[in-house]
């Protein structure tokens, strides 16, 4: 294979080859011969873009050796005569299927509106290039009126904006009679206008590819035989064949079959989910191994992952607060302008010149330049393992001056095991381990995880003998089993709320804390049936990016947990915070949030757990972690997509550059279209019009200093 490191940090690298070459590779035996090197801890394989994210141990294996392995692997079998994806079966009459395609990144159905933005100013330069000269003046006239509309409007509104800047240097040219300098002025308007739509466009549709999937054909059953279809053609209740490799182009239910399904693009959750008949499958997840056909429910814009995609395209719209300051600033340079113009007619009584300051604002390069940089930072951070909802997280994060994590799943692994159960009034182990994980396996939290998988280790089989369990947020689970009174959680939820009598727990208790296990308190008809430890180690990574975000200007990082404080006490000493808290509910850290922001200070919450949604809302910056549940990835104003805290440090290393570049663009927009100003009114030229030599190398000057700041915001922010 041919790939190449792109990026790499202590215990993580990222390759990346060919999205076409590497469809001709087994991405299940990528991924198993990866994982059968010792200390690989995970790979990420994305085959839309030809990524490969390996997290390892230093100490086990380097990335030079991960680079050789994928070097030496080799295309799977193909059959011949097709150039279909490598390992999947043949149709139902067993003959060589042609021309099968694997689903390709793109939005379905999306107009290209930047190509229609082009063709559009084409046809704009050809009617002005065509036209009969002794039209040109109704031409010139008619195209100002749309100018002198939004001028007017600035009038009434008593506002000194650029809409009047723009409409007072097309009417001076008017009124001297000067149609080619109108006509020539306006022109330049335009021109600025459709470059401004046209970069922003571009920008939107190339997120849009980034995110979106796009099938251009799909193979359908249909009278027991396989047939490929356009896309377009399918429709509600077709039976789409879909076979390892293939990108899922359609919401649906599973009716026959069985196959791995990589569900990240949705959930964030690496590993295949087993799918089969009755499953419900969605659009943007990936076949990973097996074949399966689904019936079809919803496509297109109708499917949730397009429904997800339009949240994020409406999100990016939304102005940051630095946008709105540079359009502040934009407008409150136009009374300079207009002083400018006046000066100039007033020291050498040239209209032309007069006119051609006018035409000279601040606000193109500025108001095109700072959206550019917010699009192109979304796009780059999705590469990167970031995913900021829209400006106002990328600035925010900027600004950002103390970081609260949460414990369980963030600064410790997302993958806590059980290391001991210890049983009391005469329940035993496996016992205890059923009732725990028969309640635990409803909900998505890492101890609960850890329980369920203990139970799979140990052979335990827990169905169901539980009424509806409730979740009683940052406390534990309560329910009927077997018609006993059952709860699982917390030693606030257990000891407190249920006012069950631990004492016999006590000296149990002390061991593990000294140890640094977590605990899950079980208890049945109030009496506490048995207590699980929970090992629950720090991410290797997690001091390395303590140091890290220190270096890149964090002054404050604490930790919020509801989990007992000598647990927590530990973690802020191994990892040298700035203090802790344990034992907290939803509420508790929300409220300490909110009094951090009331001492002046600038805060990101990192969590992952339904408890951790209300900080995150009180905080400035909600960051979730990949792993985490449904509701803290939704109020998040930032997801991390890869499991780790490295992203962290990227988000942040991106939004301070964003902010930089952005300010960087606006001080040479304002130094430079002043030295344009300057240079219109000093030049030597004739009151006769705009000619190329004269007055209007000023405007061309200030429509390059757009361009050439409008192309360094869509500059990468993090080198490869």
């Amino acid at each position: 294979m041919r790939i190449a490191v792109v990026h790499r940090l202590s215990g993580r690298v990222r390759f990346r080859t060919n999205p076409d070459t590497l469809k001709y590779y087994s991405i299940p035996l990528i991924g198993r011969e990866l994982l059968a090197l010792d200390g690989v801890k995970s790979a990420v394989i994305n085959p839309r873009t030809g990524s490969i994210l390996i997290l390892y141990r230093r100490e086990a294996v380097t990335a030079d050796r991960l680079l050789a392995l994928l070097q030496s692997l080799h295309p799977a079998p193909r059959y011949s005569g097709g150039n279909g994806v490598p390992g999947t079966r043949r149709s139902v009459d067993e003959s060589p299927r042609p021309g099968k395609k694997i689903a390709a990144l793109d939005r379905p159905g999306s107009p290209d509106r930047s190509s229609s933005l082009v063709w559009s100013y084409i046809g704009y330069q050809l009617v002005r290039l065509f036209r009969p000269p002794f039209l040109k003046p109704l031409f010139t006239v008619l195209g100002a009126i749309p100018y002198f509309l939004a001028g007017f409007k600035s009038i009434f509104r008593l506002r000194m904006d650029v809409p009047l800047l723009d409409a007072s240097a097309v009417a001076v040219s008017l009124l001297r009679g000067n149609t080619n300098s109108a006509s020539t002025l306006l022109m330049l308007l335009k021109t600025g206008q459709y470059l401004e739509e046209w970069a922003k466009e571009r920008s939107r549709e190339n997120l849009a590819a980034e995110l979106s999937l796009k099938a251009g054909t799909v193979w359908v059953r249909r009278d027991n035989t396989e047939i490929e279809v356009p896309y377009s053609e399918i429709a509600s209740g077709d039976l789409v064949v879909l076979r390892a490799g293939m990108v899922i182009p359609v919401d649906g239910k599973a009716v026959e079959g069985i196959a791995m399904v990589n569900e990240a693009a949705l959930t964030g959750e690496p590993l295949g989910v087993e799918k089969w008949s009755g499953s419900v499958l969605y659009a943007g997840t990936i076949i990973e191994e097996g074949e399966i056909i689904v019936e079809v429910n919803k496509k297109g814009a109708e499917t949730r992952y397009e429904q997800i995609l339009s949240l994020i395209m409406e999100s990016e719209k939304t102005k940051a607060e630095t946008a709105i300051k540079a359009f502040r600033i934009a407008d409150k340079a136009v009374p300079f302008s207009f002083a400018a113009s006046l000066l100039t007619w007033l020291v050498t009584r040239n209209a032309a010149k007069a006119a051609s300051i006018l035409s000279i604002d601040y606000s193109c390069a500025i108001k095109l330049s700072v959206p550019l940089a917010f699009l192109s930072a979304i796009r780059e951070g999705l590469s990167k393992g970031v995913f900021f909802k829209g400006s106002n997280p990328i600035e925010a994060l900027s600004e950002v001056d103390t970081l609260v994590f949460d414990k369980t799943g963030t600064l410790t692994q997302a993958a806590p095991a059980v290391e001991k159960i210890i049983p009391y009034h005469g329940c035993g182990e496996n016992e205890a381990l059923k009732i725990a994980a028969c309640l635990e396996e409803h909900f998505p939290h890492p101890a609960a995880k850890a329980v369920v998988a203990e139970a799979l280790a140990r052979n335990v089989q827990h169905r169901e003998e539980h009424s509806t369990v409730k979740y009683v947020a940052a406390h534990g689970i309560a329910t009927l089993y077997q018609e006993k009174h059952t709860v699982i959680g917390s030693r606030h939820f257990i000891g407190e709320d249920e006012g069950i009598d631990l004492s016999v727990a006590a000296e149990d208790e002390k061991k593990a804390a000294k140890q640094g296990l977590s605990i899950l308190y079980l208890a049945q008809e109030n009496k506490l049936k048995a207590i699980l430890l929970i090992r629950d180690p720090l991410r290797e990574e997690a001091k390395e990016v303590i140091v890290m975000v220190r270096r890149l200007g964090i002054k404050r990082i604490y930790l919020f947990s509801g989990d007992n404080n000598r647990a927590v006490d530990r973690i802020v000493r191994e990892l040298s915070l700035d203090g802790g808290r344990g034992e907290l509910l939803p509420e508790d850290k929300a409220r300490l949030v909110r009094e951090l922001k009331s001492r002046g200070c600038k805060v990101a919450f990192v969590g992952d757990g339904m408890n951790d949604s209300p900080a995150m809302s009180a905080a400035d910056v909600g960051i979730s972690m990949r792993d985490g549940s449904d509701m803290a990835r939704e109020v998040a104003s930032i997801s991390l997509k890869e499991p780790s805290l490295y992203p962290l440090v990227l988000a942040r290393i991106m939004s301070e550059r964003v902010m930089k570049r952005i300010r960087n663009n606006i001080h040479a927009a304002v130094a430079l279209n002043s030295i344009f100003i300057l240079l219109g009114l000093f030049e030597t030229g004739t009151n006769t019009g705009l000619q190329p030599n004269g007055s209007a190398r000023s405007v061309w000057l200030h429509n390059m200093t757009t361009i050439i700041l409008s192309l360094n915001s869509m500059r990468p922010f993090i080198s490869e």
